[in-house]
């Protein structure tokens, strides 16, 4: 009975509820209010109804005027309510309206700050509050610790009254633990370990040291590129047909590790067959094919095709066809593992640059810039006069960056140069002090700048002080004299230096004239002319090095250089060699006479992340063109902080006994050499970039040689060290 009974009440209520209209009375609409509203006024809300005064009440309308309504987003609910009174229906809509969002906050972060979390979940303020907004403000604040290895964080959100009527929107944040990558396996890899694998990603597992590098977390975008990169490791060594699927994650029990595994299908090895080209062919076939390192019978290697691919559209480039289409067809037999390519070609048209446009430089000129292009405008395209003239920007050291763009011009045929250079600070002033063992106190201050007024031209003012050294000097050059091609620079300084046995001081100034040719390559003419006098020798200075101990120098010098550096002022690539073969005779008004050759060559090497090696050798010799000895304050002398790092300051050198007083008793005097050799190797790492802090490991070895001695290798002294090198920002 229950049973049956239940059953009669269900169809009853069934019945009654299908046959109801949607609301209590189908009629005419006579009135339609809105309650609720506070913000939004009445007057907006029924315009954006269809529903009107005098026509039908019409449930499918009323539920298009609710999603209408919805859609302002000022709404977080709204009913719709009728009442039949004598004169007709009337209609009221209740709405209750979102919360105005006055600012947001967060609760439960630990791990990254307020200010960090606010960057990422930008919700506009003083707005209502809106549900898509939001659930978007929480994936990227999900990301963002994900980012930080806390991948099991969970965010909510609430609202609460901020007081005056506002609203504030509060972030809910558990963080859980940091979770790290435990381990990255693979799986099908037979030709390459799991250990050869995991150095070709990105993506490091959790290690001792891993506070240190940061490794051991887990990036989505980072492991998506470690896919790429295995698949790429496999192309280049062979493997046609090898395929990667994507990482596959677990957790570990106690959630605090991932472990990693990427499914490997490394298929066979194949090698090249047939190396052909087709399409529009530049020169002949055969010059374009000795080209490439793409060779028959090689191994296939993807990352050689991508080369030569490039290499092919520089060549063409060269020929101003900016736009050529190369693109490799790959032809493989399964059977002999054997892949035939094509490189097919299309060059299009050759192009003009139409114009040049510079910006970024706010200080340096136009023509400091375009002076250095190996292009000028109406010229044909030359992806390789782009390069070096990108290199040469670079070199000036005026710059931090250099971008080149090469929009469409006027038409088909022609492009325009877009230069954008961010320039750096090249002037410096640098003031300090200091004690040393060796020189007691020292003071130096100095006034540096290599683009003055943005015309390119370089100078600077320096002093120096302390128990050994007294150095002035003020020098200028511009690299383009009077907007030529010459340079012409000039010095002027005065200097005292004490040396272990006499005291060596010097004024005097310099001119020079110079000009590039071929494309790394400068020469300068230049004369000096400089007093000095030697006073202050000690006992043990011989009578042969007192006599024409002062005297005055008018040399004329001939300098040959071939600059390839990167940077001239901060060089991590290159190399720089320089030739100068002076002569100073009493014809040209000096009562010295001697002449002297010195070759310096500076070489830098990048090796990984920032590491630089840099080496510098130099090799001189120097000769008197009278009876006498060359003067001993012209001498070379090796030791200190330029050259023996490891031995004391003009220590290394031919020595003589000398009594060191009337009384007896005996002691070295180095009286310096004819000839040097001198070779420093080091090895610079990047500490903090930003601040320019490096430590340095080098190795110097070096020695001088007298008029009866040969240079000799056995016979070279050696150091090695480490330290720190500041480049300051401020000087």
């Amino acid at each position: 009975m229950k049973k049956l009974f239940g059953g009669i009440a269900c169809l009853f209520i069934f019945i009654l509820f299908f046959s109801l209209p949607s609301f209590a009375i189908d009629g005419v609409i006579r009135s339609i209010d809105v309650v609720g509203n506070v913000r939004t006024p009445k007057e907006a809300v029924i315009s954006k109804l269809s529903s009107k005064v005098g026509t039908e009440l019409d449930r499918d309308v009323i539920r298009q005027d609710i999603e209408s309504l919805y859609k302002l987003g000022q709404f977080q609910d709204i009913k719709v309510e009728t009442d039949q009174k004598a004169d007709g229906l009337h209609v009221m809509y209740t709405v209750v309206e979102l919360p105005i969002i006055s600012s947001i906050s967060f609760e439960g972060n630990r791990k990254i700050k307020d200010e960090d979390l606010e960057e990422v979940a930008v919700i506009r303020t003083y707005r209502p509050l809106d549900e898509n907004e939001v659930a978007l403000a929480i994936e990227k604040l999900r990301k963002k610790y994900a980012d930080k290895g806390y991948y099991l964080a969970d965010i909510t959100y609430h609202v609460e009254p901020a007081g005056d009527g506002e609203t504030k929107l509060v972030f809910d944040i558990t963080e859980h633990q940091q979770i790290f990558i435990r381990r990255v396996y693979f799986t099908g890899n037979k030709v390459f370990s799991d250990n050869a694998l995991r150095k070709v990603m990105r993506t490091k597992q959790k290690g001792p040291f891993s506070f240190m590098s940061g490794s051991g977390k887990y990036e989505e975008a980072k492991l998506n590129f470690d896919k790429t990169m295995l698949l790429l490791h496999y192309l280049n060594h062979g493997y046609l047909k090898a395929k990667v699927s994507p990482a596959k994650a677990t957790i570990s029990k106690d959630k605090r590790y991932l472990f990693l595994t990427f499914d490997i299908h490394e298929g066979e090895k194949y090698k090249l067959g047939t190396i052909d080209m087709d399409g529009d062919i530049l020169t002949t076939k055969e010059e374009l094919l000795s080209l490439l390192k793409t060779k028959s019978g090689n191994i296939y290697s993807q990352q050689k095709i991508e080369e030569d691919v490039e290499l092919l559209a520089d060549r063409y480039g060269d020929e101003g066809y900016a736009y050529a289409n190369i693109y490799p067809r790959v032809e493989s037999d399964d059977e002999t593992h054997i892949a035939n390519i094509t490189f097919t070609i299309e060059k299009g048209k050759r192009i003009t640059i139409e114009r040049i446009n510079i910006s970024g430089n706010d200080v340096t000129r136009d023509k400091v810039i375009r002076r250095e292009l190996k292009l000028v405008e109406q010229d044909r395209y030359s992806e390789r006069s782009l390069k070096e003239s990108r290199q040469r920007l670079y070199q000036l050291g005026f710059f931090e960056e250099v971008n080149f763009a090469t929009p469409r011009g006027s038409d088909d045929e022609t492009v325009n140069l877009d230069i954008t250079v961010k320039e750096r600070p090249t002037g410096t002033f640098n003031i300090g002090a200091g004690f040393s063992t060796v020189e007691n106190f020292i003071f130096n201050a100095s006034v540096q700048k290599q683009n003055f007024f943005g015309y390119g031209v370089g100078g600077q003012l320096s002093l120096e002080l302390s128990k050994r050294r007294q150095l002035f000097t003020l020098e200028a050059r511009d690299p383009y004299f009077l907007d030529s091609d010459w340079s012409a620079g000039f010095s002027v300084y005065r200097n005292a230096y004490l040396f272990n046995d006499f005291r060596r001081t010097s004024s005097g100034g310099s001119l020079n004239f110079g000009h590039r040719f071929f494309d790394h390559f400068s020469a300068d003419l230049g004369y000096q002319l400089e007093q000095v006098d030697v006073s202050d020798f000690s006992f043990a200075v011989p009578q042969l090095f007192r006599a024409n101990s002062s005297g005055r120098t008018s040399a004329l010098s001939l300098t040959v250089a071939r600059d390839t550096r990167d940077n001239r002022l901060l060089a991590s690539k290159g190399s720089f060699h320089v030739v100068t073969a002076e002569v100073t005779d009493s014809a040209i008004g000096g009562t010295n006479e001697f002449y002297r050759i010195n070759y310096k060559a500076h070489f830098y090497q990048p090796i990984w992340k920032g590491i630089v090696f840099k080496s510098f050798g130099r090799m001189g010799y120097i000769k008197s063109l009278n009876d006498g000895a060359v003067p001993l304050y012209e001498r070379m002398f090796l030791g200190g902080p330029y050259s023996l790092r490891g031995f004391f300051p003009n220590s290394v050198g031919p020595k003589l006994r000398i009594p060191v007083s009337p009384s007896g008793g005996d002691a070295d005097f180095v009286y310096g050499g004819d000839k040097l050799l001198l070779g420093i190797a080091e090895l610079e790492l990047p500490i903090v970039n930003a601040a320019g802090l490096k430590a340095v490991s080098f190795f110097d070895i070096g020695n001088t040689f007298s008029e009866e001695e040969n240079y000799s290798l056995a016979r070279l002294r050696a150091d090695y060290g480490f330290g720190l090198r500041w480049n300051s920002p401020m000087g």
